[in-house]
């Protein structure tokens, strides 16, 4: 009998059977020709192929409605493809989705809470939804709250809580009992720029501790300092994917400069690319420009030349994506 490295573990639990799997594959989701058409014809997804490598970060990108949500929660099992296939550690979401949705970790775009539960019962009944023993369960609601700072909030009912504290809970549901993937739609949505960034902190411990995530964002920085890949869906396909760099190295324009124009100065600031950092440094003399800024491409400047429009604002982000 194989003894589990956590005794508060059943040999034949789930979260054993998790981890045996895991060892054996490199790639955590593996979407191959995604389609997914809905009945009136819509095609919201067309032809998506994407991996997630073990302990990576991918983060979505895409203008609403571009089908990022509609690819999340077919990697979720929430909604089976209409053809192709996807894999979550080598295991089959069609064929076998009870034991891939075992491996994740999900915080949809909208879901709903127990209003009058507290919040460590939350967190221990996922717990116990994913396999945990309900000591196991116990301690990893314990465990998860002291990362999410709910401490002092472990025994407030739901309806007493903040938005802010509520979306903590949302991502601690998905934490709990150490998934090795995490699926999250949008987690950070209608944060505080501070409570974002300890959104962030967390997300990177988990992936120190061994966990690989992919997200949708509409947040620009999210995506940059998060993330080791970028997604960009558009009309329902993947028009880009790779590192930032590699994003940025595939644009026409990799320089812009910012300046006003000093025949209107209550004109915007004026933005220009430039192909080449000589034909900038002409364009500055030309102008006879004292005052201006340089900087290199970056993932905004990808995303307007590939999709055509500027990056969704958060006042679109209650739209259906």
């Amino acid at each position: 009998m194989i003894v589990p490295a956590d005794p508060l573990l059943a040999v034949d639990s789930p979260a054993v059977t998790r981890r045996s799997v895991v060892r054996g594959y490199e790639v955590a989701v593996s979407a191959r020709r995604l389609v997914k058409r809905y009945k009136d014809g819509t095609e919201a997804n067309r032809g998506i192929n994407i991996d997630l490598r073990r302990g990576e970060v991918i983060a979505i990108l895409g203008p609403n409605g571009a089908g990022k949500t509609t690819f999340l929660r077919q990697v979720t099992t929430e909604l089976r493809p209409s053809s192709g296939r996807i894999t979550v550690f080598g295991v089959d979401t069609v064929r076998d989705p009870e034991r891939a949705r075992q491996m994740m970790g999900i915080a949809p775009q909208e879901a709903g809470l127990f209003e009058s539960l507290r919040v460590r019962d939350h967190l221990e009944l996922f717990a116990r939804l994913k396999g945990l023993s309900r000591r196991a369960a116990a301690a990893a609601a314990a465990k998860t709250m002291e990362d999410l700072d709910l401490v002092a909030d472990a025994n407030r009912r739901v309806r007493t809580l903040s938005a802010g504290q509520r979306r903590r809970i949302l991502l601690g549901l998905a934490l709990v009992g150490h998934p090795p993937l995490l699926v999250l739609d949008e987690p950070t949505t209608g944060l505080d720029p501070a409570a974002r960034r300890a959104m962030w902190n967390i997300l990177r411990r988990a992936v120190g501790n061994g966990a690989s995530v992919i997200l949708s964002t509409h947040y620009m920085e999210e995506a940059e300092r998060l993330s080791d890949r970028i997604g960009i869906i558009s009309t329902g396909r993947l028009i880009a994917f790779g590192t930032l760099a590699e994003l940025t190295a595939c644009l026409d324009c990799r320089y812009r400069l910012t300046f006003h124009d000093s025949s209107d100065p209550s004109a915007d600031l004026c933005v220009e690319r430039y192909a080449t950092f000589g034909e900038l440094q002409a364009e500055i003399a030309r102008r006879r420009l004292s005052e201006y800024s340089i900087a290199g491409a970056t993932l905004e400047d990808v995303y307007l030349e590939l999709v055509g429009e500027r990056f969704p604002d958060e006042a679109a982000q209650g739209e259906r994506r």
